[in-house]
């Protein structure tokens, strides 16, 4: 039971009757009797509570042990190899076929597994190949944007070249016009 503002733990009496100086002696020594003996009841039961609520846990503790010592034990059991020659005729056969059983599908996973890894390796040189075609792809493009863009500063280069020589010619034949004009 929870306390709070609005739930009282105990109906409690908010009341005693007046005497002459006070209230009555008697009266409240009674209440607080009632109370201490309630609460000692509220204790009582609490320290029992504790006590089962330990009781309980520690049993709990011990059958959690003892579920993982037969889980272990049954752990112990399943790995351990049958021997054909304590089981009757029939069980042996049929640990044998199931031993043939096992011994193919661990064949079979091994033959998966050769055929995937080969598969895998398959899949890696060709993509290794097609990696190699696309950097000599990508080397090609290269050359030919490198020749062009070469070509290209070539041609503005001798535009360039062509362009100061008309002008220096230009300069050259006004001085000779100033020359002639001086003398």
């Amino acid at each position: 039971m929870s306390v709070d503002g609005s739930t009282e733990l105990l109906p409690l009496r908010t009341w005693f009757g007046l005497r002459w100086r006070g209230y009555d002696r008697d009266e409240v020594d009674d209440y607080v009797a009632e109370l201490e003996a309630e609460l000692r009841l509220v204790i009582a039961d609490r320290n029992a509570s504790e006590a089962r609520a330990e009781a309980l846990a520690s049993r709990l503790a011990s059958i959690q042990e003892e579920n993982a010592a037969l889980q272990d034990g049954l752990h112990r059991i399943c790995l351990t190899p049958i021997d054909p020659k304590g089981l009757p005729e029939r069980l042996a056969r049929m640990v044998a076929l199931a031993d043939e059983e096992r011994r193919e599908v661990l064949r079979d996973a091994q033959l998966k597994a050769l055929m995937i890894v080969g598969e895998a390796e398959q899949r890696a040189r060709r993509l290794d190949e097609e990696a190699a075609a696309e950097r000599e792809e990508i080397r090609e493009d290269f050359r030919l944007a490198m020749s062009a863009r070469r070509a290209e500063a070539m041609r503005a280069l001798a535009e360039l070249r062509n362009a100061a020589r008309d002008e220096a010619d230009r300069i050259v034949a006004e001085a000779k016009v100033q020359t002639l004009r001086i003398e």
